[in-house]
């Protein structure tokens, strides 16, 4: 779970929220549930915590978040 250890000035923040609304956006719109746009924020609080700064990789790692490997769906039998 993500732990508050840092805190972000206003600019990073701005950005960060940026980030967010960007790949909130770019979710298909049957997966922009409350739980994915959790899991975007939490992914990318993680990878700022962590010292990445480009939004750009930011938003790409947010997005792969909480996505199943290629293959890994389960079919009905």
């Amino acid at each position: 779970m993500f732990s508050n250890d840092r805190s972000f000035d206003p600019d990073t923040l701005r950005v960060l929220q940026k980030v967010f609304d960007e790949a909130a956006a770019a979710l298909p719109s049957d997966e922009q549930t409350q739980q994915r746009k959790a899991i975007l924020a939490l992914r990318i609080l993680s990878l700022a915590s962590s010292g990445e700064t480009d939004p750009a990789r930011l938003r790409t790692a947010a997005l792969r978040a909480g996505v199943p490997a290629a293959g890994s769906e389960k079919h009905a039998t």
